[in-house]
């Protein structure tokens, strides 16, 4: 079956800089598919090749049409109709696959145009629907936009982007838990005491501020990526690692989850000044909560995460409890941990008390790693390669459901509110209230 890409927003920066080196690769791998790139920035083919800097004679350059495309001007799908026709060709059935790298707002219009060029196609058609996160900006806009979805397309058909699933720490997290005897038997509240996952980053958004300004850090990482890495710590083993399966357990986590009230906003004190305006959407964000299944309740889940931070850290800690401190009565014994560091590199940590050399039975900490460059070679294909490659393979494995979309949305709604105070903080460095938040409980983040 001829693999057609459709590209919604294929001038815009996503598309330049993940997805066409992903699909480059893909080709390169022996997958045979051909993009067709809509946009508005370029009036041919020729300069959309040159302004985006593809290869002239690369693979991908066989495989790669451009349509000048304006959803506002009617004759945009004529253009795009006859493109694809010159594509089909001879072929009996084709698939079409549409990415819609848009801004939601445009969802409607979108599938009003789809619906046009899907009754065009003469021959047999198969589809599928790509759409990138946040889907919505609160739960009822998300049952809108998937409305919106649902009059051209089933619910197998859409593929709801959560980029992070396709990243290999991920992916690691469930065989690490699930595929070692020895990890599964301690991965539970008899034995963990809390759960750090941090996400640091040092750059700003003012060079995407007028995306970010009505997206906030809520909605751009911790309703998505920050509850699927929850997800992914906490659920139970599923039966396989089928998309249903996966799926049935990541669903019983989210909704065992309230919704989050232990939190605090913060947004770093340069947001907008190179725009000349004063913006007050929030950078930064830690916050508490809790799974309350059977293995996990009592757990306690810090998180933190924003942006313009003086270190780029991007870190999951699992603390585990410090009995022995107490029954050999010295609290100079270290606690066991599990510190998974994703960013430069993935590595794994495994933290245990050996004996120091030329000391009296005096132990200290040590760390034993799985460095996954080392192990396996640099060359682990990007997330977005690992996301385009299932959606050819028609595997949703690494895509949330909706379900799990309106259960994320149910969970930080209560920090959607627009009246909250939002602290500000100096540019690389971290707001006071994370520090306060985690001491309330006497303990201190990591790093």
């Amino acid at each position: 079956m001829r693999q057609i890409i459709v590209q919604f927003g294929g001038t815009g920066d996503l598309a330049q800089k993940k997805l066409y080196p992903a699909y480059r690769n893909l080709l390169n791998k022996g997958y045979d598919f051909t993009v067709i790139a809509l946009g508005r920035r370029y009036p041919d083919c020729e300069a959309f090749i040159k302004g985006m800097e593809i290869e002239n004679n690369s693979d991908f350059h066989k495989h790669l049409e451009y349509v000048h495309y304006d959803m506002a001007d009617p004759t945009g799908i004529g253009n795009l109709e006859q493109k694809i026709d010159d594509i089909i060709d001879c072929a009996t059935s084709i698939e079409l696959i549409y990415y819609i790298a848009l801004q939601p707002s445009l969802y409607e219009e979108a599938i009003k145009q789809i619906k046009i060029i899907d009754s065009h196609v003469s021959c047999s058609i198969s589809k599928k629907i790509v759409v990138e996160k946040p889907f919505g900006f609160d739960s009822a806009s998300a049952r809108r936009y998937n409305k919106i979805l649902s009059q051209a397309f089933t619910d197998e058909e859409i593929y709801r982007i959560d980029h992070y699933l396709g990243k290999e720490f991920m992916q690691n997290l469930l065989i690490m838990r699930f595929h070692n005897d020895i990890i599964r038997s301690i991965w539970n509240n008899r034995t963990i005491e809390s759960i750090q996952i941090i996400f640091d980053e040092t750059h700003g958004v003012d060079q995407r501020l007028g995306f970010y300004e009505k997206i906030g850090v809520v909605r751009d990482t911790i309703q998505n990526h920050i509850l699927q890495i929850v997800t992914y710590l906490t659920m139970s083993e599923p039966a396989s690692f089928s998309p249903e399966d996966i799926a049935t357990e990541k669903i019983k986590v989210l909704r065992s989850i309230k919704p989050i009230q232990d939190y605090h906003l913060g947004r770093y004190e340069s947001l907008g000044s190179a725009g000349g305006r004063r913006i007050n959407t929030p950078t930064y964000a830690a916050l508490k909560l809790y799974v309350n299944t059977f293995y996990y309740a009592g757990i306690p889940i810090y998180i933190r995460t924003g942006k313009m931070q003086g270190k780029a850290v991007s870190q999951i800690y699992v603390k585990f409890k410090n009995t022995t401190k107490t029954v050999m009565n010295d609290d100079k014994i270290r606690e066991n941990g599990v510190i998974i560091n994703t960013h430069p590199e993935l590595t794994i940590d495994i933290s245990m008390n050996l004996k120091e050399p030329n000391t009296s039975w005096k132990s200290k900490p040590v760390k034993f790693r799985f460095n996954h460059a080392e192990t396996f070679g640099v060359n682990t294909p990007e997330a977005y390669e690992q996301i385009v490659e299932k959606i050819l393979q028609s595997d949703k494995s690494l895509f949330p459901t909706m379900r799990e979309i309106l259960e994320s949305w149910r969970i930080v709604e209560p920090m959607l509110n627009e009246t909250q105070d939002i602290e500000i903080y100096p540019d690389h460095t971290r707001p006071k209230f994370a520090k306060r938040m985690i001491a309330k409980d006497h303990l201190k983040w990591f790093v």
